[in-house]
């Protein structure tokens, strides 16, 4: 313990002596360790955190795969969702769980204290809780008796955070009533602090019996029906049971409910093998439903490795400087050796000033972690998903942060204290200058340390690139409508208890209203938001049209109000739009895409043919195409384009929330307030949500394209830096070494001009040999990160052009000063320099 407290004293007064270097070396390190750290705390909480229950290895997730006939609702992989009843069988009749859970993600409208507020919630099945096995903070959570009758079990356990923002902590709240979607519910109970369902990104604010689904979703029952499918479905394992095996034993008797399902389906007969054959398949589920970490996994999992290899970098730029200060100091080093000092000792005391080193860069990373977190966390716009991503440090990510200090210290530090302890003696003391014998070998050394950060920067800079055209690319992406001067927000009608009818009344008196403001050009509505990741899918029937074996014609849909298309401004390309005229009474009309029109009507008119809903030889077209416009995007700026129907949203016997689009002369956010307004002396009771430009709608739908590109850009630049000091630092070493060299060259004649270039030379040399190492891997990368690209292939010439110019710019910029340093040496100073 002396000997390790006499070393850190001396590494520090060391470190004191040369604070220039210190300070660079901190700040080298705090920005790869801070990069590091934010970026692991991100990947952390989406994807290796494992949900805060009893037990989460022994969870699965159900997904089953397969021919289906009827309606679903899924926020992500369809296979995830199951009908109520099919729940109930799998339940009752699947002997390898020991519990099996049912959730619903759903829309509150919360009203109380004068005020209604929108809120999100979770329709639950009554086992949930114990399944999952979570406890109450406060009062109880459900069980078995809380699923029993439709409309039956008015309670609700509120979410700890919940409970203390909106209640600030109060126990009184229990056996108080809330009005929940028009339905007064009873507070039985408040979970445990930390648990926010079983959804990453998806965070609830009250959990409500999955029995209380048509007072939650007046519009929309689907609990006794087979043929919807709604409830993701989670379920445990039996103690010591595997996936695979549990897997295997399921399959029996899920086959023998599918039988006893197929007759209420109604379902083509050629496709009844299919439908049996179809596969339980049980899905890990320790980290919940994997709906954020189906799309964030490999964005994450790519600047995980762009900031790990930031900090190779680093290493390598703070090896290159140790070897620097260890050749200054191999007299020291010497003479320590000469009078008995074991090397095993001195590499002790060389690495305990990286270690020094680390520590100060990991306490300054921290920092910068936390900034970096902070500013990353409040850029993500909170309408996609990532709900509950926090902003702070926990104990695994400062274990992750001082465990990569430590790495750091070692990278950096242990090549250069064994070299250091390698001199020899004899010839360092007899040697009266700076260098010793060991000095061709070192700067070999801090070459190789520059070839290498040239190499990993060339791949940082071409992945940053390859980004960066990819969201140009999406950014000139013609989306088949304009977003300019539209404001846009949503109403949901239903959950103030209005019919159908009464919610396509009053959205009609909204948009009436709404044009009357100073300002507004035109407004629509459509019950699914354009480009906000929601789709709606149907199988349909042509007239006219037969299709090519088994083949299943699918159209995707939305329900829209006269002068949407205007509004919007989607071509029309041919027909009319709907009007006032199309009311639920009148006749089924649609609108096509071209798309559509390609598809099932080639050759053919499609302006007053038809077609209907459903499959099979008992389905009459009965909708009458009215107008066709041209392909726009939908669901999200990179979809390809699809067969589109639209319907007037009063023709919809479901209708219960829409999104109004304002189309205005002026800048659009300016009419917020009046939007508001004019909602509220309609219905004060009604929540606006979702009041945002339609631009700021199309960013958010980027925002992982920008946000990965933002990220890769500030990595590679960072790299290049880091590269650029390194190369300064060999360069004005090796200046430094060379001085008598260069003086001697000039008194024998050479010109300034032939100095510069022998040390620009070796500059392009190292530069030239890091590119073509860096240049095959970089297309490697390019290749695996493919998918996340758009319009750009991985070995884009363009992109890795333009990586080699910026690297020859920084070359030339971190070279010029020791080349015209050389230049300017004395001969007579040069041949007297030791």
């Amino acid at each position: 313990m002396g000997n390790l407290w006499q070393d850190l004293r001396f590494g520090l007064r060391m470190l004191v002596k040369s604070p220039g270097v210190t300070a660079i070396a901190i700040l080298t390190l705090a920005l790869g360790i801070g990069a590091n750290t934010a970026i692991f705390s991100l990947t952390d909480q989406i994807l290796l955190r494992v949900l805060p229950v009893s037990h989460p290895e022994e969870l699965v997730v159900l997904r089953s795969p397969g021919p289906f006939s009827g309606s679903t609702w899924a926020d992500g992989d369809s296979s995830m969702s199951f009908s109520y009843p099919m729940y109930k069988d799998l339940r009752d009749h699947c002997p390898v769980f020991s519990g099996l859970l049912a959730r619903f993600s759903v829309a509150l409208s919360v009203s109380g204290q004068g005020r209604t507020e929108r809120g999100q919630g979770e329709l639950v099945s009554g086992n949930y809780f114990q399944v999952l096995g979570v406890r109450p903070f406060l009062g109880r959570v459900f069980s078995a008796d809380d699923e029993t009758a439709p409309g039956a079990n008015t309670v609700a356990v509120l979410s700890y955070g919940y409970w203390t923002r909106h209640f600030g902590g109060d126990s009184g709240i229990l056996n108080k009533q809330l009005n929940v979607n028009g339905a007064a519910l009873t507070v039985v109970g408040v979970a445990q602090p930390g648990f926010a369902g079983v959804q990453v990104g998806s965070v609830p604010d009250m959990f409500i019996p999955i029995t209380m689904k048509v007072q939650m979703t007046p519009n929309w029952n689907g609990l006794p029906d087979h043929a919807n499918r709604w409830l993701a479905i989670l379920g445990r394992l039996k103690p010591d049971e595997t996936r695979e095996k549990a897997q295997a034993a399921a399959q029996p008797s899920y086959r023998a409910l599918l039988e006893a399902e197929w007759p209420l389906l109604k379902m083509n007969a050629d496709t009844h093998e299919r439908f049996l054959s179809r596969q339980l398949i049980f899905d890990a589920g320790e980290h919940g439903r994997s709906i954020l970490q189906r799309d964030a996994s490999q964005p994450l999992w790519f600047l995980m490795a762009m900031v790990g290899v930031v900090i190779l970098i680093a290493c390598a730029n703070l090896a290159s400087l140790l070897v620097a200060r260890a050749e200054a100091r191999q007299r020291e080093i010497a003479i320590r050796l000469a009078i008995g000092a074991g090397r095993g000792r001195l590499v002790r005391q060389l690495l305990t000033e990286s270690l020094l080193l680390a520590a100060g860069g990991c306490a300054a990373g921290l920092l910068v972690g936390y900034w970096t977190l902070r500013a990353i966390v409040s850029s993500v716009p909170p309408d996609i998903g990532f709900l509950g991503i926090g902003a702070n440090l926990d104990y695994r990510v400062l274990a992750f942060s001082l465990g990569l200090s430590l790495l750091t210290g070692l990278l950096f530090g242990l090549a250069p204290a064994l070299r250091a302890t390698r001199p020899d003696v004899q010839g360092t003391l007899k040697d009266q200058g700076t260098s010793g014998s060991g000095g061709v070998a070192s700067v070999r050394m801090r070459k190789g340390l520059i070839i290498a950060q040239v190499a990993l920067t060339t791949v940082l800079l071409a992945g940053a690139g390859l980004f960066t055209r990819s969201l140009i690319n999406l950014e000139k992406l013609d989306l088949g409508l304009r977003t300019d001067h539209i404001l846009q927000f949503s109403v949901s009608p239903e959950l103030n208890k209005y019919t159908p009818a009464q919610t396509a009344a009053i959205f009609d008196t909204i948009r009436e209203h709404i044009v009357l403001i100073p300002g507004v050009h035109s407004a629509s509505a459509a019950e699914i938001p354009v480009l906000d990741g929601d789709n709606s899918d149907s199988n349909i029937t042509v007239e006219g049209y037969t299709p090519k074996g088994k083949e299943n014609i699918e159209v995707s849909e939305n329900w829209v109000g006269p002068n949407y298309f205007a509004t919007v401004s989607i071509p029309l390309i041919s027909g009319r739009e709907f009007d006032a005229g199309d009311t639920v009474t009148a006749k089924k009309v649609a609108i096509i895409n071209a798309t559509f029109a390609r598809l099932y009507f080639a050759g053919r008119n499609p302006i007053g043919a038809h077609f209907a809903y459903g499959a099979g030889n008992k389905v009459h077209p009965d909708i009458e195409i009215v107008g066709v416009v041209q392909d726009s995007k939908y669901s999200n700026v990179k979809d390809k384009p699809i067969a589109f129907a639209y319907i007037p949203y009063t023709q919809d016997k479901r209708m219960g929330m829409a999104t109004v689009y304002v189309r205005t002369e002026q800048d659009p956010a300016s009419l917020a307030g009046a939007v508001r307004q004019t909602v509220a002396d309609i219905d004060p009771n009604l929540p606006v949500y979702g009041l945002k430009t339609l631009v700021e709608q199309v960013n958010e739908t980027m925002f992982s394209d920008r946000f990965v590109t933002a990220l890769s850009l500030a990595m590679g630049l960072l790299a290049a830096l880091l590269a650029g000091v390194g190369l300064y630092g060999v360069m004005a070493y090796v200046v430094a070494r060379r001085t008598r060299e260069i003086g001697i060259r000039m008194a024998l004649g050479a010109s300034r001009e032939n100095i510069g270039w022998l040390v620009l030379r070796e500059v392009f040399r190292m530069t030239t040999v890091g590119v073509v190492i860096g240049l095959p891997a970089a297309f490697g990368v390019g290749w695996l990160v493919q998918s996340l690209l758009f319009g750009v292939k991985a070995g884009d010439p363009l992109v890795f052009g333009l990586t080699v110019i910026l690297l020859v710019a920084v070359t030339l910029l971190a070279s010029s000063l020791p080349a015209r340093k050389a230049a300017r040496v004395d001969p007579m100073v040069a041949l007297r320099y030791e």
